[in-house]
């Protein structure tokens, strides 16, 4: 899995994107009498996001209202090979973007450390009926121009069109390095 995401802050206004792939595959053996399965799937998850700072009235704090696109595509391919039948390989693959809304919130602690939070809604049934996501982290800011932190994440869509469907949560911890300039 590779993931990455780049933020632009500055006279109130925020830009935002982040980028994920990932791959998961698998292979089995049927035993005795021989056979194989193979199955992999490849997901890209982007995120794009535009802000505006919202007034607030608690020190060290911006919060911005947020709205932009995520744009998801999955591909999976399966092979059987059966020893007395003949080998089966399908793959298929679906992409699809929803329109989402949220907030982002930074609050510096103190001088070194650091709350961000980010949340969204999206799909109203343009695509997904719905997806969601959320992140926080707790970081620490090295220098002037160097932070890391550590950090949750959820995403959750519900995505079905035709026979496809698609109805997943991926969570998990993450750690991030920031360059500021």
């Amino acid at each position: 899995m590779f993931a990455g995401s780049f933020q632009a802050a500055g006279d109130s206004w925020l830009l935002y994107t982040d980028v994920m792939w990932a791959k998961i595959s698998t292979d089995a053996d049927f035993g005795p009498f021989g056979g194989t399965a193979d199955f992999e799937q490849t997901q890209i998850v982007a995120t794009a996001l535009v802000g505006y700072e919202l007034p607030v009235n608690v020190a060290n704090m911006q919060l911005y209202a947020t709205g932009g696109l995520r744009y998801q595509h999955n591909k999976v391919e399966l092979g059987i090979d059966p020893v007395f039948f003949p080998a089966i390989d399908r793959s298929g693959s679906q992409s699809w973007a929803d329109p989402i809304v949220g907030l982002t919130m930074h609050y510096d602690v103190n001088s070194k450390w650091f709350v961000d939070v980010m949340a969204d809604v999206g799909g109203f049934g343009v695509a997904s009926d719905i997806t969601l996501q959320g992140t926080a982290t707790v970081g620490y800011n090295w220098t002037d121009t160097l932070a890391s932190s550590l950090g949750y994440k959820a995403l959750y869509t519900d995505y079905e069109d035709g026979g496809f469907q698609y109805d997943a949560t991926q969570h998990g911890v993450f750690t991030r390095l920031a360059v500021k300039f």
